[in-house]
């Protein structure tokens, strides 16, 4: 088993067509479907189901796909930082929108200041799309505030959160101590898009409580939330975090839920087979080292009667 075997596999199972993969690493495709065997016979395991005429990764496959990909970022990496011209550290990292802005500022800035000699890559993204890249190996490390699903990414607590609904001052709700979820549910709603771990949490609350959502907007960061909420009357959803300074303000008002049930935490994130390198390392004790300010005091904002 070599790496070029690891690299025509992942191709395989990435595409799932030998042919895409003989294509694209200029090979016949007999000389793939040899691969793929050779691979099965060494691993003694089926690695994909052949069935009309289309390839279908089994577990055993998806078990090596991972281990694949780990092992062909480390050696890539390997190539790369050892090469004379480079000689530098790197770490690509991770982080869901709201924690991008709110919370990865700070824990980057601080990692360059005490590594100088490292460079690092941030990519913001909702936490269904930080999950697969930690998984696809594209990401070395990452902080969430949504759930992770796959149990080979390991969750560490960093920092207490909640979500909360917002709206704009002039809005009918402002001046109310209590919200109904019957009213709640009679307006319009700025929601995030699909795979936002704040979208994810009100929406389980919603279906728990079988109610449905009028949705005017579906938008990808919270300045568009924002800006509907302030502009078009809707009711916005966003963590408190990134409520803080637009409370202080008195721009807009806050709903909370009284049962807590929108609690949450910041995770960071990392594969469970990760090669822990120097950077790695830092960046790690870097975020659990940032300072978790508090939250604002929920008795002070208006709660929503389910």
């Amino acid at each position: 088993m070599t790496l070029h075997h690891l690299r025509i596999f992942i191709a395989v199972a990435e595409s799932g067509r030998m042919s895409a993969a003989a294509r694209d690493h200029h090979l016949s495709q007999p000389t793939v479907s040899q691969i793929i065997r050779e691979l099965e016979e060494y691993y003694s395991a089926a690695l994909f189901e052949r069935l009309s005429k289309r390839l279908h990764i089994t577990e055993e496959g998806k078990r090596l796909l991972g281990y694949a990909r780990e092992v062909i970022s480390a050696y890539e990496n390997l190539e790369y930082n050892m090469s004379p011209a480079v000689r530098r550290d790197t770490l690509r990292v991770g982080s869901s929108v709201t924690v991008g802005m709110c919370v990865m500022p700070a824990v980057v800035r601080k990692f360059s200041e005490t590594r100088p000699d490292t460079d690092i890559y941030s990519y913001v993204n909702n936490t269904r799309t930080i999950e697969e890249m930690l998984l696809r190996s594209e990401l070395d490390a990452a902080v969430v505030e949504g759930k992770i699903r796959n149990p080979d990414l390991l969750r560490f607590h960093l920092m207490d959160d909640y979500v909360a609904l917002f709206c704009a001052r002039d809005h009918p709700f402002a001046g109310k101590k209590y919200v109904s979820l019957d009213e709640l549910c009679r307006e319009n709603f700025v929601m995030r898009e699909q795979g936002s771990g704040t979208r994810e949490i009100f929406e389980n609350f919603i279906v728990e409580h079988k109610r449905k959502l009028k949705i005017k907007w579906e938008v990808a960061c919270f300045d568009s939330t924002l800006r509907a909420v302030r502009e078009e009357g809707c009711i916005g959803v966003a963590s408190i975090r990134l409520l803080i300074p637009h409370l202080d303000a008195g721009g807009i008002r806050a709903i909370c839920s009284g049962s807590g049930d929108w609690d949450r935490v910041f995770s960071l994130v990392y594969h469970k087979n990760k090669y822990m390198t120097e950077a790695m390392e830092a960046f790690i004790g870097t975020a659990r080292g940032i300072k978790d300010a508090p939250l604002p005091d929920r008795g002070r904002m208006a709660r929503l009667v389910a």
